[in-house]
């Protein structure tokens, strides 16, 4: 009886009461919880001169749901191949197929298909499922905004574990140590803290719509405030940035509410003051460092502003070689904004569209599909590894997969875009990853991306069969 009482009331939390679910839809439940799990715990499976060779929690869970995706499928195969956006995407997927038979990087090429493939799978099942899956939206967006609080306490116990803990002990990455700039970077259980704010960007989003789309409530409020300390804490001018222009549409959208906007930016900015002051706090307190909790936050901010806004303490240089050598040793490593991390993401787009465009061939087919390191070693090897890749997902694709390949893909974002015009608050969302897909490329690390514009593409373009236009989701 306290088993069912329980299931009643958990049904009745996430509105799912009245929704009979199959497999698929039940496992899918645990999207918005699998995809935070990008990099750790990892399963290494070994090694070769192109790619490491690595099993993550999100992907197993992606290959599950894909399996469990089929009989939806089977069931609904007429309905599907009447369907133009299927047919459209999965001519896209089937471009990347074709690829493989020039590939520069066969292996590479059929593990990224591979994962491309079962997204497909997935998309298709939740489409066959549209009725359904629309209905369970508030659902996945409630779960996926009680993951993302459960995972940013679990960012601010890395970062205050940081200071005093090794980085075997944290998860942290490499680049995520208070020895960069004296405070740490979470990254929690992604690869990176890019990715790790890339996670976040779809609840804050949400949580800025609700502002607009409900009356105001303060524990939404303290949310979306906790949420976006975390988003500054990782120091992602990458996620950060595509934030920011996230919440820029959202402005737009709403232009006429004029009070909730303003509300809205005192929150943010609130939130990157109460950050600022973390990183500060978390510099002078690390007993590894001489920090000064100005400097640490002068730091951050040059970072953050890629160098424009520089209120660092200027040193003399007739002071210069007063400096104790200990001194000099017992400083962070950086103390603002770090040119190479964007030289490195340019350099890598330079060298890949170099690459794309010496071969006629790789002009219009590409390398083939995960081939773009391999490609670019032979043109410059001595500038860059085999195992590199582009860092930039639309110099990627083009690479890869040439101009048809590229086509394709901008043909589906422009074709999402247009039909989101009745429900223009999604363009937050897509806008935000647009912009992030131009500091990173490859899917095992961005598998969340993939699997929300599924989800969105369901809730805009997808039409109820029998319906011509498609109901309101999320938040209205």
């Amino acid at each position: 009886m306290k088993n069912n009482s329980r299931k009643v009331r958990i049904k009745k939390f996430l509105q799912l009461e009245n929704l009979q679910l199959n497999v698929f839809e039940k496992i899918l439940l645990f999207a918005p919880i699998a995809i935070w799990f990008s990099y750790w715990p990892l399963a290494n499976l070994g090694t070769d001169s192109t790619m490491n060779f690595k099993l993550s929690v999100t992907l197993i869970y992606v290959a599950i749901l894909a399996i469990c995706a089929i009989p939806n499928i089977v069931n609904s195969r007429k309905f599907l191949i009447k369907n133009k956006v299927v047919w459209f995407v999965g001519a896209s997927i089937l471009w990347q197929g074709l690829t493989l038979f020039w590939d520069v990087n066969v292996t590479r090429g059929i593990l990224t298909f591979g994962v491309w493939f079962l997204l497909f799978l997935i998309f298709s099942a939740v489409v066959s499922r549209a009725e359904i899956i629309k209905k369970m939206l508030p659902s996945l967006a409630k779960i996926l905004i009680i993951s993302a609080l459960i995972m940013s306490v679990f960012a601010i116990i890395q970062f205050v574990a940081g200071i005093w803990l090794a980085r075997s002990e944290t998860l942290l990455c490499a680049g995520c140590v208070a020895g960069q700039f004296g405070f740490v970077r979470p990254n929690v259980f992604a690869i990176e803290p890019q990715f790790f704010g890339s996670l976040l960007l779809a609840p804050l989003l949400i949580l800025l719509q609700s502002m607009f789309a409900k009356k105001m409530n303060w524990r939404r409020n303290l949310a979306f405030i906790f949420l976006s300390i975390v988003l500054v804490l990782t120091l992602s001018r990458g996620a950060i940035f595509a934030f920011a222009a996230g919440a820029i549409v959202l402005f737009i959208v709403h232009f006429r509410e004029i009070k909730t906007i303003i509300v809205s930016i005192v929150l943010i900015f609130a939130s990157v003051v109460l950050a600022l002051i973390m990183q500060g706090s978390a510099a002078v307190l690390n007993q590894n460092f001489h920090e000064k909790f100005f400097a640490a936050v002068a730091s951050s901010v040059d970072q953050l502003s890629m160098g424009v806004i520089d209120f660092r303490e200027k040193t003399p240089t007739s002071n210069v070689s007063n400096i104790s050598q200990n001194d000099q040793s017992n400083s962070p490593a950086f103390n603002g904004y770090v040119a190479e991390s964007t030289d490195v993401r340019v350099n890598l787009s330079k060298l890949a569209l170099k690459t794309w465009a010496s071969n006629p061939r790789y002009v219009l087919i590409g390398t083939g599909l995960g081939g773009a390191g391999v490609a670019m070693n032979r043109t410059f090897p001595n500038e860059i590894d085999a195992r590199e890749i582009v860092q930039n997902e639309f110099v990627e694709i083009l690479l890869e997969t040439g101009l048809i390949g590229a086509v394709f893909f901008a043909m589906v974002l422009i074709g999402l875009i247009y039909q989101l015009r009745e429900r223009k608050w999604l363009w937050a969302i897509v806008a935000a990853f647009i912009l992030q897909w131009n500091f990173f490329s490859g899917l095992p690390s961005a598998l969340h991306v993939y699997l929300i514009i599924a989800l969105i593409f369901v809730a805009a373009v997808i039409p109820r069969r029998g319906r011509k236009r498609p109901a309101k989701t999320f938040s209205r």
